[in-house]
């Protein structure tokens, strides 16, 4: 059965990152108005998160442009062919001066405080769209639910990033690539997950599929299959 409800949370990485930078501008403007929702704490959480989230994600870009590139070098120093050039070496990311620590869990802190503040008879509609926290109506019906998700293979391990707007909980079924028989499910909780795999030595074609998970049930849809090359760390 569907269900209405009032999408706040961006699916995107980055659209939460401008979520977070809009609160992190914003919220201290509204403290005289609000001062027991908006504490002095409350907008320390948000300026550390502002700071980690772009941090992040400016270091996930380049770790994954180095691990592309560093693969590739590997695969070239083992395979050629012979004449390629190999004088630039790869060298490790570089993410920059690391924030302050943030706390786990920014997403579910900001929709705690808006159930909070949404209580208060003084939070109107403009706010909480000046706020970016008044969301649009929508409908979702877990038997019509799709995983959406990404991988990335790296050596010795696959990185999995999958958009959690609905649905937090997921399945991943891994398979030899045109096998019958997958291999029992990992489950895994949130928008990223890295899945090492043992007992591997060479190099494997493998597929990998994903299933929403509510209440520990199964939903029914299935996603797409996708077929990757996984390196196998020496």
């Amino acid at each position: 059965m569907a269900e209405l409800i009032k999408n706040w949370d961006p699916k995107t990485e980055e659209g939460r990152i401008k979520l977070i930078s809009n609160l992190d501008d914003k919220l201290a403007g509204y403290q005289t108005k609000f001062p027991m929702e908006i504490t002095t704490g409350f907008l320390d959480i948000i300026h550390k998160a502002n700071l980690m989230g772009h941090w992040l994600l400016n270091g996930s870009s380049k770790s994954m442009l180095a691990g592309k590139t560093i693969n590739s070098y590997k695969g070239h120093f083992f395979d050629g062919p012979a004449g390629t050039n190999m004088d630039t070496v790869p060298v490790p990311a570089v993410y920059g001066t690391e924030p302050a620590v943030s706390a786990a869990g920014i997403m579910k802190s900001i929709g705690d405080f808006r159930t909070i503040i949404g209580k208060n008879n003084l939070y109107t509609e403009p706010i909480a769209k000046d706020l970016e926290l008044y969301g649009t109506d929508s409908s979702f019906d877990p038997d019509t639910y799709v995983p959406d998700f990404s991988i990335h293979p790296f050596t010795g391990y696959i990185h999995i990033h999958l958009g959690t707007k609905h649905v937090h909980n997921h399945h991943a079924y891994i398979r030899k690539a045109g096998g019958p028989d997958w291999e029992a499910f990992i489950q895994w909780t949130g928008a990223n997950f890295d899945n090492y795999r043992t007992g591997s030595t060479s190099a494997e074609n493998l597929e990998i599929m994903q299933k929403g998970v509510i209440d520990n049930k199964e939903l029914p849809l299935t996603s797409r299959i996708v077929q990757f090359l996984y390196t196998a760390s020496m």
